[in-house]
């Protein structure tokens, strides 16, 4: 075992046995308990120990996890003098140990002392230079110096032992000298507290990272000594600001700690921070506001405390709702301007976009610039799937922050290198969840026109096409034919009276050739409309699957029918029966037609392979649309396939 390690079990040991002392006290004297000190022992000693023992398992936060195993320590400590002293005005002997009630009167400046050394020390274990090796010692001088001045005051001890004498005679000189040391003591407090800033300056961005953690809470702690000397000043004593403030600091240090060294990264830190501080300057802003308020109406009601009361509170309670307001917004532009900027230009694209100055296809150029990552792409949630498109179309990674509307996902963020946090990301995700639906609806209206445009030129090419066919069809077929025939008939005219040519054999081949003409032009015109169609759907249908060489179930109604709306739904059943014959290897064909709700709908089902695809460009796909319909097909593989259609028909 390293010895770090060893060190901080032996730290842990000693905290567990303090505890444990403060827990006895407590149960042999509950009425008079310092519960306030046994709490202090279970919310910061206890904690503070466990999480030590998990910093001091990383090499980079073994010294981090000793100082703060001393700070759980010195918490114990204080917590097992203060229960001792409750235990020993009731039932113990004061007299006996009033040397010890003396040595010990000051020990919780040793809680302060091992607080800054975690400040000067931390995340590295390091001091921030050389020129600060004399820090350490001093400050440990200066606290021991502090304690020894209060074994030797002359002033009564604090309850419950204000009665008990002191032991020690009047105060020696050379006591008296060490007593001027608790100012610079005071002063080696805030310069520990200095050095997390000058730290901050010149350290890489995992630093800045670690220490923007402490910084949180940790100020607090410097400063309890100087708000206790301001409350003295003000107030003639201590009160509860100063003890609120080192409380809440103590309480909360072991946690910002581990989170620091061990998961720096798991939450947004800047933005932690710059709520600590607005409260804590709303605070201190509200604190100076009552102060001054309730002491000038104390002296101008003539010393009437619960009116100067009522004034300062009312006064106040006016600063609260405007002061929230200005320190929010000044603590965000120094302490996160990042994310004050991103939000702020949302916010104004959103304006812009709405009185039509912008274009909402910027907001993925407009987040670049602000959050200094020129790789971030905004990506649209393609309707009906979990794929992602940017403003051009070009797929984008699943993986990023999402953005959402309604707690619905709509889009997504994914950064490249730029400093955005995660945090960050998610809120300006949330931010800007309405430009990136209007931004989505905008490019699905796009590419349904798209779509509509292309499917008219693909309809007007397949007219053209038809009509070419039809030409050629016509110019090689039954024109020729016609031609024939015409040529065949001046020639009998002109032998008709000198009888060298047989006119009747001639006019037989004519009529056949007329008859060959007339099939040529029926099954041209049948490539436009099948004939079958003359006797309704239902029977061209059944006209259709009459010779397939497998089962087919066929429920068709519906006739009479548009013109338009039978040739269409002869084509989709036609396509569908062709696909299941060719290429699906089926046994079994279900066909049914049936109109309902002004709609033809049209099911073809079979039990093949499955595995078929439709092209969104087919010109089943195109004919039905022209109509107004739409398809579907569904054919998992080895599951058979079903190919509904859907086609506008009024009743």
């Amino acid at each position: 075992m390293p010895a770090a390690r060893r060190v901080n079990v032996a730290l842990a040991l000693l905290v567990a046995l303090l505890v444990v002392v403060a827990l006895a006290f407590t149960a042999a004297e509950p009425a008079g308990a310092s519960w306030v000190a046994l709490a202090m022992a279970l919310a910061v000693a206890a904690p503070a120990t466990g999480l030590s023992v998990l910093v001091v398992r990383k090499p980079e936060g073994r010294q981090v996890g000793l100082l703060l195993g001393l700070l759980a320590l010195t918490v114990a400590q204080v917590a097992a003098k203060e229960t001792w002293l409750q235990w020993l005005a009731a039932d113990g002997d004061p007299r006996r140990w009033g040397w010890l009630v003396a040595v010990t009167a000051e020990n919780a400046w040793w809680v302060l002392a091992a607080f800054g050394l975690l400040l000067l020390y931390f995340p590295d274990g390091r001091l921030p230079s050389p020129r600060w090796r004399w820090v350490p010692a001093a400050l440990v001088v200066c606290t021991a110096a502090n304690q020894a001045y209060g074994a030797f005051e002359d002033t009564p001890f604090r309850a419950p032992l204000a009665d008990l004498e002191r032991p020690f005679g009047p105060v020696p000189l050379w006591i008296e000298v060490v007593g001027v040391l608790f100012f610079p003591m005071l002063g080696l407090f805030v310069a520990c507290a200095v050095s997390m800033v000058l730290r901050y300056r010149h350290g890489d961005a995992l630093q800045r990272q670690q220490i923007k953690w402490l910084a949180i809470v940790g100020i607090g702690v410097p400063l309890y000594p100087l708000l206790c000397l301001l409350e003295i000043v003000v107030w003639g004593e201590a009160a509860w600001v100063s003890a609120a403030v080192g409380i809440v600091s103590l309480v909360s240090t072991p946690v910002v700690v581990a989170i620091a060294v061990l998961r720096h990264d798991l939450y947004d830190v800047d933005k932690a921070l710059a709520l600590a501080l607005t409260w804590g300057l709303v605070t201190a802003l509200l604190l100076t506001v009552y102060a001054a308020v309730s002491s000038v109406a104390g002296l101008v009601v003539g010393g009437d405390s619960h009116a100067g009361v009522a004034v300062g509170t009312a006064a106040a309670a006016l600063v609260l709702l405007p002061g929230l307001r200005v320190v929010r917004r000044e603590v965000d532009a120094r302490t996160y301007p990042l994310r004050r900027a991103a939000l702020a230009a949302v916010d104004d694209l959103h304006r812009q976009v709405s009185s039509g100055r912008r274009r909402p296809e910027e907001l993925q150029d407009v987040l670049r610039t602000v959050l200094r990552d020129p790789g971030l792409r905004v990506g649209y949630r393609v309707p009906g799937s979990s794929a992602y498109l940017d403003a051009v179309g070009d797929p984008v990674p699943e993986d990023g922050v999402p953005v959402l509307l309604d707690e619905a996902r709509t889009g997504v963020l994914v950064p490249d290198r730029g400093p955005a946090s995660a945090e960050l990301l998610r809120e300006v995700g949330t931010r800007c969840g309405t430009l990136v639906e209007v931004v989505r609806l905008r490019s699905e209206v796009a590419r349904a026109l798209g779509e509509v445009r292309s499917s008219r030129a693909r309809l007007l090419e397949i007219g053209y096409e038809e009509r070419r066919r039809m030409e050629r069809d016509l110019h090689d077929g039954a024109q020729q034919r016609l031609v024939s025939l015409g040529m065949r008939m001046r020639l009998a005219q002109r032998h008709l009276d000198d009888g060298t040519v047989d006119v009747d054999g001639l006019l037989d081949e004519s009529v056949a050739e007329l008859g060959t003409a007339v099939a040529e032009l029926r099954q041209i015109a049948h490539g436009l409309r099948p004939s079958s169609l003359d006797d309704g759907l239902a029977a061209a249908l059944a006209n259709l699957v009459r010779s397939l060489p497998l089962a087919v179930e066929m429920d068709v109604d519906g006739d009479p029918l548009p013109d338009a709306v039978a040739t269409t739904a002869y084509y989709v059943a036609s396509e569908a029966i062709t696909n299941a014959v060719k290429h699906a290897e089926a046994t079994r064909i279900e066909l049914h037609v049936v109109r309902r709700d002004g709609q033809l709908l049209i099911r073809v089902r079979d039990d093949g392979r499955g595995g078929a695809r439709l092209g969104l460009r087919s010109g089943l796909v195109d004919r039905v649309a022209a109509l107004g319909g739409s398809v579907h097909v569904a054919s998992p593989e080895g599951h058979g396939t079903e190919v509904e259609a859907a086609l506008p028909c009024a009743s």
